[in-house]
């Protein structure tokens, strides 16, 4: 499974997730977390109708299982992989 974080340098709410997505890593070692900066990769977060920050998005096998763009909290994102690993 692979998550992907998309932020922005200035965004106070990429912050937050940013550490719950630190959290949820250090309790699931074989998660793969990928961070993109939009402002960077303009064109990958266009690509992906990525309007607002911040997105988690997480793959299975390449594939979107889930999409969010809200910060979540710690239950919220385990949750969301669990369902996600079916």
């Amino acid at each position: 499974m692979k998550l992907e974080l998309y932020t922005q340098p200035f965004c106070a709410p990429c912050v937050r997730t940013r550490q719950t997505v630190a959290r949820v890593q250090e309790l699931l070692p074989a998660l793969e977390v990928e961070e993109i900066n939009v402002v960077e990769q303009v064109a990958r977060g266009e690509e992906l109708g990525i309007t607002s920050t911040p997105v988690i998005r997480l793959l299975q096998d390449g594939t979107e299982k889930f999409r969010a763009s809200e910060t979540p909290t710690i239950n919220q994102l385990l949750t969301a992989i669990a369902g996600s690993s079916d």
